[in-house]
């Protein structure tokens, strides 16, 4: 398995870029641990990638987690779909509060 290299990607951001070549492989996981969750990038075996954010809980606390998280804020933003703005998760779920999310994936494909 490929090590990855942090990259710099502009004055103030640092990344990795997972090129998905199979010649080459990379990890089948690559994971961001913050203060109060992580982001996870897991890469499928057709090549598509879920994308997970989670936040820890007290449980996890208990597993050798930092901190517990909570989502302060929510939002989605769309393409020509007609909205003047960004959808708040939380309103557009019919949600009370933001303190009920703790994780959100999303699988992403190539064209």
């Amino acid at each position: 398995m490929k090590t990855l290299k942090v990259e710099q990607m502009g004055t103030e951001v640092q990344g990795l870029r997972l090129r998905g070549d199979k010649r080459s492989p990379e990890p089948t996981h690559v994971r961001i641990v913050f203060p109060g969750g992580d982001v996870d990038v897991a890469r499928t075996e057709n090549g598509e990638y879920w994308v997970h954010v989670r936040v820890d809980s007290e449980e996890d606390l208990k597993g050798g987690g930092q901190r517990v998280g909570v989502v302060r804020d929510t939002r989605l933003d769309c393409r020509d779909i007609g909205l003047s703005g960004p959808i708040d998760l939380v309103e557009a779920l019919g949600l009370e509060s933001n303190e009920t999310i703790y994780h959100l994936a999303l699988r992403v494909a190539r064209r």
